[in-house]
């Protein structure tokens, strides 16, 4: 996506909203707008309806009378469209998302990502479709590969498996760059206190990038009805790269209404065996202090968010100089919500 195209893009915003409270006639413009996102959001969600209709009749699997909980709207995950937002929703929708990151010690990135969702509600109960489209983020700083770190398609079939001992099984099989890709996923929800815990394992391999496997534990603490403090606890191996990442990430979440939030995060990443340029010699200490702070709002309309992520990374790479990192995103959102 091209630094015009983007530029184009948040002038468009920009004087739509400036526009909102102008005149009656800008109120008209501003109903057709939220009419087509309506009309569209509804072809999305019909489209997936569509397809999984169609599935059903192939595989002769009758209807069933399913009613599906949305949970807490304005659960402060779903606002920020993360990644357990994306993996635990079952709702049909279309994420598009447009942005750059800026880095003083490196060049500036320009990126889009797409993410579309289809449950499998009739033809086959607890299956999804998926498209994913992978984009490097610098807030996940691990020990990758070049090719690793280009941007790929992820095409394929999620399972949600029954519960076994309140274990949650997540399986998936798909095409990634051209290869065939397979994933499993298993996590656990326990309560001691006013903390929640989620430890969960996850298992990759694809017959390109070969296999890696990750362990993640979230700890989180509820303050108030609209706040959240997180710890997170990562480790990760990885086929072809010597020794294992291991981060810890300390993160406050406020949203201070439905359209509007930030949260600030403290980063530490290291690897067992971490070499560069810069320090050719193995390494097990901590190689990347990061900090960063993310506003994200809602403009014009409740489908339509940016978010501005200022942050500072001291990384060993660069002889741990500060890294200045500034990121803007848009996201388009179609479908339920």
């Amino acid at each position: 996506m091209s630094f015009r195209v983007i530029t184009l893009l948040f002038y468009l915003f920009c004087a739509l909203n400036a526009a909102a409270d102008t005149n009656t006639t800008t109120q008209t413009f501003s109903q057709y707008i939220d009419e087509k996102h309506k009309n569209f959001s509804k072809y999305i969600v019909e489209l997936f309806k569509s397809v999984d209709q169609s599935i059903s009749e192939w595989v002769d699997t009758p209807d069933v009378n399913t009613t599906s909980e949305n949970g807490t709207k304005d659960s402060i995950d779903k606002f920020f469209k993360d990644e357990k937002f994306i993996q635990e929703t079952e709702e049909s929708y279309l994420l598009i998302r447009l942005g750059s990151n800026y880095q003083s010690k490196e060049s500036t990135d320009f990126k889009y990502r797409i993410r579309a969702q289809i449950p499998l509600s009739k033809s086959k109960k607890n299956f999804q479709l998926f498209v994913n489209d992978i984009e490097k983020n610098y807030f996940d700083d691990t020990a990758y590969t070049k090719q690793e770190s280009e941007k790929n398609t992820y095409v394929g079939v999620n399972y949600f498996a029954p519960l076994y001992k309140d274990i949650k099984s997540k399986y998936s099989v798909g095409i990634r760059s051209l290869s065939l890709y397979a994933r499993a996923r298993y996590s656990k929800d326990y309560t001691a206190g006013k903390w929640l815990i989620q430890p969960s394992q996850e298992f990759k391999y694809s017959t390109k990038y070969d296999w890696s496997e990750e362990t993640e534990l979230y700890i989180d603490r509820i303050l108030t009805e609209n706040s959240l403090f997180r710890t997170r606890l990562h480790r990760k191996t990885q086929a072809h790269i010597e020794g294992f990442d291991y981060s810890v990430a300390f993160s406050y979440y406020l949203t201070l209404s439905k359209r509007k939030g930030f949260n600030f995060t403290q980063q530490f990443w290291g690897n067992s065996k971490y070499v560069c340029d810069a320090a050719p010699e193995p390494f097990n200490g901590i190689s990347n202090y990061s900090s960063f702070i993310s506003w994200r709002q809602n403009i014009y309309r409740k489908w339509i968010s940016y978010e501005i992520r200022p942050g500072i990374s001291f990384h060993r790479e660069y002889d741990y100089e500060p890294n200045y990192i500034f990121s803007l995103y848009f996201d388009f959102y179609f479908g339920n919500i």
